[in-house]
């Protein structure tokens, strides 16, 4: 018998990517799409968070994640 399909631990992502060529911050989507960019990390979170709880207001789980300096990311709010 085949086991049951999991459920993923959230339906919806956002990244806050430094961009470093452009000197800005994006915020990405799930889907790859960039969303909006500011200059300022904290501002970028911002934006980002507001985005994830609109999704997560439409009943999907959701994450949004910080690039670091090394490259890996942190998680910075959960639905």
């Amino acid at each position: 018998m085949a086991k049951p399909a999991q459920k993923p631990c959230a339906q919806a992502a956002f990244h806050v990517d430094h961009n470093t060529a452009l000197g800005r911050w994006d915020v990405v989507d799930h889907d790859g799409r960039v969303v909006a960019h500011r200059h300022s990390q904290g501002e970028a979170v911002a934006v980002a968070i507001a985005e994830a709880q609109h999704v997560h207001g439409q009943g999907d789980d959701v994450f949004v994640c910080v690039e670091q300096p090394d490259g890996h990311y942190v998680v910075a709010w959960s639905s």
